[in-house]
């Protein structure tokens, strides 16, 4: 899991500070709040206020912070790509794939049949009409 982290210059860690803020105000200012009927926090505001200052002001001080918010995006792109995957392809796709079997259903046309001479498909030409209005 050693992803290098890309280093920013003043520019990008400004922009880096106001989506960062942005982000934090819609997620936990607006939408959690608004999905769970909670009132409405201050501090979300107050920390994008604060994020966005700092980034305006003094976009290299930033460098530790985006360096810690990296990593934690590193963190979270493996339990995706590990952990959630996994399991959505255990919950859906396996059992799916278990009761086609069962079924005997094979969509694909992978099994063997020896009473034939090839397993090429005969293509066919389309109509005009098919071209023109595909759907």
């Amino acid at each position: 899991m050693q992803t290098e982290i890309v280093q920013l210059n003043d520019k990008e860690l400004r922009n880096f500070a106001w989506v960062t803020g942005a982000a934090i105000i819609v997620f936990f200012g607006v939408l959690l709040p608004w999905i769970w009927q909670w009132t409405f926090p201050l501090w979300p505001w107050i920390t994008a206020a604060m994020l966005g200052a700092w980034g305006t002001l003094l976009p290299a001080t930033l460098r530790p912070v985006y360096n810690v918010w990296m990593r934690l995006a590193n963190v979270l792109g493996w339990i995706n790509t590990r952990i959630i995957l996994s399991l959505v392809f255990f919950v859906v796709f396996f059992p799916f794939g278990l009761i086609m079997r069962i079924l005997g259903k094979d969509p694909m046309t992978r099994r063997l049949d020896e009473h034939i001479d090839s397993y090429r498909v005969q293509s066919s030409t389309a109509s005009r009409d098919k071209m023109e209005h595909p759907f």
